[in-house]
């Protein structure tokens, strides 16, 4: 090959790698605000308060929506309006089981985003209850579910280290 296209070959590569930089900066702060907001949801289900998760939600709702989609893939994409239906869901209701019914599903899509994007700040645990069968993300390895509202019924079955920055 020649030196011109090599040098152009180059160039292109380092452009795509500076574009998906900026993309996946972009990304980062609505996604861990998300999160922020989910942990927040979170434990307002694990105390039980229905009001307090109804208010969680709508915050959360809001961050979904920040998300900027382009750039995301479409499967990432596809995860969004699911979790938005659950927290839009559970900000419209204060039955404490009904939101905890959404909160399932709204955990198992959270999950595959953050997964996917790899952009937390911050370790996460994903445990399952195994009293409910359900899973849903937590900032530490210990504690209350959001379930049961109950210690010790929950075990993590993955970890979600940092994004490397």
């Amino acid at each position: 090959m020649n030196p011109l296209k090599i040098t152009a070959l180059s160039f292109v590569i380092t452009l795509a790698s500076i574009v998906t930089v900026k993309a996946q900066t972009a990304l980062s702060k609505p996604v861990n605000a998300v999160i922020t907001n989910y942990l927040a949801l979170k434990d307002a289900l694990v105390s039980g308060d229905g009001a307090a998760a109804e208010t969680k939600a709508r915050t959360l709702l809001t961050g979904i929506d920040d998300i900027p989609k382009a750039g995301l893939s479409a499967d990432e994409a596809a995860l969004l309006p699911k979790s938005e239906f659950d927290s839009r869901h559970i900000s419209e209701v204060n039955k404490i089981a009904h939101q905890r019914e959404h909160f399932a599903s709204l955990s198992n899509n959270l999950y595959a985003l953050v997964k996917k994007l790899k952009l937390n700040n911050t370790i996460l645990y994903r445990q399952y209850c195994t009293m409910t069968k359900a899973y849903y993300l937590s900032e530490t390895d210990k504690g209350k579910d959001p379930y049961m509202g109950m210690a010790n019924c929950s075990k993590v079955t993955e970890t979600l280290p940092p994004a490397k920055k």
